[in-house]
C-alpha cells in the first residue's frame, strides 16, 4: 500500500501568550532605545479578548509619558494574517536572508510581526510594521527588553 502521507514540519512558531510584554528599537549606531511599545493580550471578558500593540509615548503634559494604542480609524485589535498573505508580504529580495518562517497580526495600519529562523541556534526576531493599505512598509526590527531595559526606562532623563 503506498503511502502518500507527510510529515512537513512547521518552522514558524506562533504568536503566543508568551510574546507579550515590552518591546524596544534599537538605534544600531549608539545603542540607545529609540522606541518602546508592548504587545498585550486583553479583554473585558474570554470571549472579548484581542490581542493590542501600543506605543510609549511623550503626553506633552510636564514630560509625563503614556501608553498610547497603535491603532487607525478606530480598527483596534491586531488579527492573524492567513499564510497566503504573510507570502505575499516577504516573498521579496531583501527578506530573502536569514531563511525561516514570519507570523503575522495586523490591524489597518500597525502589524507585529515574529520572525523564527530555520537553524534553531539563531534566536527569534520581532518586528513593529506599518501598512499602507494593503502594502507592507520596511519592517522596523524590535527586541523584547529584558529586567535590566525596563529599569533603565524607568530612571528620570536627567
Amino acid at each position: 500500500m503506498p503511502n502518500n502521507v507527510y510529515n512537513i514540519p512547521v518552522y514558524g512558531k506562533p504568536i503566543t501568550l508568551d510574546d507579550q510584554g515590552i518591546y524596544c528599537a534599537i538605534n544600531r549606531k549608539t545603542g540607545e532605545i529609540n522606541n518602546v511599545f508592548q504587545l498585550l493580550y486583553e479583554g473585558d471578558s474570554k470571549e472579548d479578548q484581542n490581542w493590542y500593540f501600543y506605543q510609549l509615548k511623550n503626553t506633552g503634559k510636564n514630560g509625563e509619558m503614556g501608553w498610547v494604542i497603535l491603532a487607525d480609524n478606530g480598527d483596534y485589535p491586531l488579527k492573524s494574517l492567513p499564510t497566503e498573505e504573510i507570502k505575499r508580504h516577504f516573498d521579496k529580495p531583501e527578506f530573502a536572508e536569514p531563511k525561516g518562517a514570519w507570523q503575522l497580526m495586523r490591524n489597518s495600519r500597525y502589524g507585529f510581526g515574529k520572525f523564527t529562523p530555520i537553524h534553531t541556534e539563531d534566536e527569534v526576531k520581532y518586528a513593529m510594521i506599518l501598512f499602507s493599505g494593503t502594502e507592507m512598509l520596511v519592517p522596523l526590527l524590535i527586541i523584547k527588553a529584558d529586567d535590566e531595559s525596563l529599569k533603565s526606562l524607568a530612571e528620570p532623563i536627567q
